[in-house]
């Protein structure tokens, strides 16, 4: 029966083009196939304040998984959901690791309608310029200040070498809460040399929130990937899809690969399954 998949994809090096952009065809498309009844949404490490302005009047039909799975984002309703918190004591003790590597850390809590991201000084030009990129943006408000005391978390984020990250990510291992949280660390596709360090709660991640989505809407789950923090929902999908940019290990999980992400391969694939399926 043609339409009968979830189809939930990344966004950053999947559906996105190596500019980071929604291409003409894939929007086409996308807004094709959501007019005729298609289930699709996006699961990304992003946050809504970024993902909004792509979307640029795309009504999406389900809401987005975002900041890997820590919460789930409405646009229609500008409502968060599924919103999994890290405890402030928690927090607190990964916060005081990463600054004793002299590391800039994100630490991303909910506002009132918008999230609020609490950072002490950045490091380096490409930190600057993720930064900058982000700062005006509608959903989120920039504090150059520790957290509030007391304030739960949904959302840690480092941006820094690889080596760095790595550090960082076998030290956070070490710590008495790691049983408290999950963390994924991923290339950063804009920037060569460069890698994030994510940390959400232990409940929180992308496969979780399609496992949520898959029961809700009681479809076969069809996923699309290309990095490390896709491989989650990629083990659960029951068919799952590589882009041809991807990295190794997602290749190696896929069940199929397919064109690569400045080829409108996603949407192009989604085409397939929704009208042909």
């Amino acid at each position: 029966m043609a339409g009968s998949w979830l189809m939930i994809s990344d966004l950053d090096g999947t559906f996105l083009n190596s500019s980071g952009k929604i291409s003409s065809y894939s929007r086409r498309a996308l807004a094709r196939m959501i007019r005729e009844g298609a289930k699709i949404t996006f699961a990304s490490a992003r946050t809504c304040a970024t993902i909004g302005p792509m979307l640029n009047g795309l009504v999406l039909p389900i809401p987005v998984i975002i900041m890997n799975g820590s919460a789930c984002y409405d646009f229609q309703t500008q409502k968060f959901l599924r919103c999994k918190q890290i405890p402030y004591p928690v927090a607190a003790e990964i916060l005081g690791l990463i600054r004793s590597l002299g590391l800039n850390c994100f630490t991303h809590c909910l506002g009132e309608g918008r999230l609020d991201i609490y950072y002490d000084a950045l490091r380096h030009p490409t930190e600057e310029s993720f930064y900058q990129e982000r700062k005006d943006l509608a959903l989120k408000r920039y504090h150059q200040e520790s957290p509030p005391v007391g304030k739960e978390t949904v959302y840690l984020s480092i941006l820094a070498t690889d080596g760095q990250i790595l550090q960082a990510a076998d030290l956070l291992k070490e710590l008495p809460c790691s049983q408290e949280i999950n963390a994924s660390h991923y290339s950063d596709v804009y920037h060569p040399g460069y890698s994030f360090l994510e940390i959400y709660h232990k409940d929180a991640s992308k496969k979780n929130a399609v496992l949520a989505y898959r029961e809700k809407y009681q479809l076969p789950v069809a996923v699309f990937g290309d990095n490390l923090n896709d491989l989650s929902m990629m083990e659960i999908a029951d068919r799952s899809f590589a882009v041809g940019n991807a990295v190794d290990a997602v290749k190696q999980q896929a069940d199929e690969i397919i064109g690569t992400n400045d080829e409108d391969a996603v949407a192009k694939t989604m085409e397939v399954l929704f009208y042909k399926a």
